[in-house]
This record gives C-alpha cells, sequence and structure tokens, in this order.
C-alpha cells in the first residue's frame, strides 16, 4: 500500500470512531420514548396500591363498625355516634317488628320483651368520605327486674 492509501484508511478510521452527537440524540430520545409507557404504569401501579390500601382501611372499619353495632341494644340506645380511629361511626335505628316476648326453653313467656329494629349506619372519614349500611339487629327490654339469688 502507498502512503497515500494509508493515509486515507486512517482518515477513514477517524472519522467512523465513535457516536456522533445527532446518534446520540436519537439514542437518547429513543431510549426515552421507550420508558414513558413504563412511567405511566409506574403511576397507574401507585393509584392501584392506594386504592387497595383505602379499601382495606374501608373493610377493617366496616368490621369494627359491625363488631361494635352487635353491642348495641337499639331498644335501649336507638341512635348514637361512635369514634373508629380517624372515622365516626353513627346509627339510627327503627323498629321494624312488633314487640314479643322471648320464650323460655318450655315455650312459656320469659322476662325479655324482643323487637327487631332495622339499624341504619354510616362510616364518616376526616377526608369526607362516606360509607352507608343497614344491618337488622334485635332489642331487648326486661320485663321484670333481675332476681338475685345467690343462697
Amino acid at each position: 500500500m502507498t502512503a497515500c492509501a494509508k493515509q486515507i484508511a486512517a482518515q477513514r478510521k477517524d472519522n467512523q470512531a465513535g457516536f456522533s452527537l445527532l446518534e446520540s440524540l436519537v439514542a437518547v430520545a429513543l431510549i426515552a420514548a421507550a420508558f414513558l409507557p413504563l412511567l405511566a404504569l409506574q403511576g397507574q401501579l401507585a393509584r392501584t396500591v392506594f386504592a387497595a390500601e383505602r379499601a382495606e382501611t374501608s373493610v377493617k372499619d366496616m368490621t369494627s363498625a359491625l363488631s361494635y353495632l352487635r353491642t348495641v341494644n337499639p331498644a335501649k340506645q336507638p341512635e348514637g355516634t361512635e369514634p373508629l380511629g380517624d372515622a365516626v361511626l353513627t346509627w339510627n335505628a327503627q323498629p321494624v317488628s312488633e314487640e314479643r316476648p322471648a320464650l323460655d326453653q318450655s315455650g312459656a313467656p320469659g322476662r325479655f320483651m324482643l323487637r327487631l329494629y332495622e339499624v341504619n349506619a354510616a362510616i364518616t372519614y376526616s377526608d369526607g368520605r362516606r360509607a352507608e349500611f343497614t344491618v337488622r339487629s334485635m332489642g331487648w327490654r326486661p320485663t321484670a327486674p333481675f332476681a338475685e339469688s345467690f343462697e
């Protein structure tokens, strides 16, 4: 090879070594375009996790509210309010049946009168959300005082 040919070959190698600025910008733009859907997916996943945590909190609060309402005698306390963490439970009970005597094992009237109530309850959160539900509950009242006989 002549000296001139060697010089031309060396110049070609120098011109083709590495990426040009334009090629680098195109590569960065392609990578950015490829990551845009992943960014959108990550945002959707974050929203989904937030919604799942909120639903889990609602279910726990609903379970707590139902457990609490099981302890309330709607004949004695037909309405009320009770705090549940950062939420507040409110309820209002309306009778849906006639009052009837409770029967003992032999079928004779016992010492309690029973009535079925429909309890409308709501859980109100500090951020303004509200969950409403209805349950039926048995209310009772004694017909005679409890007689203590521990002889």
